[in-house]
């Protein structure tokens, strides 16, 4: 019979001593999920309710967003739950406007939600209704990977999730990105000569966005096709794609892929050919230098897939805010830089033209406009299609 010395004991005890250590500290740290439930009503038709158990684990997905882990705020969850828009939260009688409160609206994790000033300590049920673009949009951010494969006859990135918005085939894809601009804002200009090149195409379709939709995550979803959830771009404090994006599904195949970018990248884009633009000349805005960059890759011979994202239509959309004088100029200047680049493109090209995200108006410090919300003036953005 062998001996059970000493020395073999311990690592046994130790084992045994360290996980009832761990379940000690994840049960003062963690603890079980909080029990409870918030019915959820969206346009008028019950949904996904919230619980204790989805506040604990969009918690841990999203740990900068609570406030010593004991509130987060109420759109992440309700974003969590499916909700793709809002523009009005009723709750216990009273309504409010998504845009002037989504700032100020937390959820505990006891359950308690915090509206501003009012506070609901058990809530049976959240209404929400959603702009009227929520039943307009017939496209999203996820179809354009897809739909830049399937025009160049390649797979669809591995993870992409989106559809293609067409089965007809092309030499050459451009995608153009006019970062905020939004589709409500673009629509209260059309036709009155700030983007009279836009205005003279094909009415845009009605686009969705991701949440939140700021660049890095609306950029790391419109590249790979995939959630946020699943290309692992979550929030402004991530780079990297968790899947394949386009860029490198049209590199892979022998292809070649240019991206013309202002002053960094929003996320980092292996498999592609970089330009960097910078304000060479100090303007203020990158736009002018982005618009050389790209004829300079037309002349050279327009690649198979090219990417070119402006920023200045945002860029004056945070400073003066995006009902204002500077941000129509900004359109109108970009509107022109597009005309010249796209009388360059050859025959046989795609040319998709979209935003990352919208704006809507603040007062905060020094900026007067932003995003990142669940309103309709961040979530939805215009998309054109252009065949050359």
């Amino acid at each position: 019979m062998r001996m059970l010395t000493r020395h073999s004991c311990r690592p046994h005890l130790a084992g045994r001593l360290g996980l009832l250590v761990a379940l000690l500290v994840a049960t003062l740290l963690g603890g079980c999920a909080p029990r409870w439930t918030i019915a959820l009503e969206v346009d008028g038709t019950p949904a996904t309710p919230l619980t204790g158990k989805a506040w604990k684990e969009s918690w841990g997905n999203f740990p900068g967003e609570a406030a010593d882990g004991q509130a987060m705020p109420l759109e992440r969850l309700l974003s969590e739950a499916g909700v793709d828009s809002a523009e009005t939260l009723e709750m216990d009688g009273r309504s409010w406007r998504w845009e002037e409160i989504c700032a100020d609206a937390w959820v505990g994790r006891d359950g308690r939600v915090t509206v501003g000033a009012d506070t609901a300590e058990a809530p049976t049920m959240l209404s929400v209704r959603r702009p009227p673009e929520a039943g307009r949009a017939r496209s999203t951010h996820l179809d354009l990977a897809p739909t830049i494969a399937a025009v160049l006859g390649l797979p669809a990135p591995q993870q992409a999730t989106g559809s293609a918005l067409t089965d007809l085939r092309a030499d050459r894809a451009v995608l153009i990105i006019l970062d905020g601009l939004g589709f409500r804002w673009y629509e209260a200009s059309r036709g009155q000569g700030v983007t009279p090149f836009l205005d003279g195409l094909d009415a845009p379709t009605l686009a969705r966005s991701v949440y939140p939709p700021v660049t890095r995550v609306s950029m790391a979803a419109i590249l790979s096709g995939a959630l946020p959830s699943v290309n692992g771009v979550r929030d402004r404090g991530t780079r990297n794609l968790a899947v394949q994006s386009i860029l490198q599904a049209v590199t892979e195949a022998g292809r070649r892929a240019v991206v013309v970018e202002g002053e960094a990248l929003p996320i980092n884009m292996p498999g592609a050919e970089l330009r960097l633009s910078g304000d060479r000349d100090g303007d203020g805005y990158t736009d002018d230098n982005t618009y050389g960059n790209a004829m300079a890759v037309v002349a050279e011979g327009l690649p198979e897939f090219l990417l070119v994202h402006f920023h200045g239509i945002d860029d004056a959309g945070h400073t003066y805010g995006p009902d204002s004088a500077e941000y129509r100029e900004r359109m109108t200047a970009v509107d022109g830089y597009l005309e010249r680049l796209l009388a360059g493109f050859p025959a046989g090209t795609l040319v998709l033209i979209t935003a990352d995200h919208g704006m809507h108006t603040v007062h905060e410090g020094d900026k007067l406009g932003n995003h990142g919300t669940l309103s309709g003036e961040d979530m939805f953005v215009p998309l054109w299609v252009v065949w050359y």
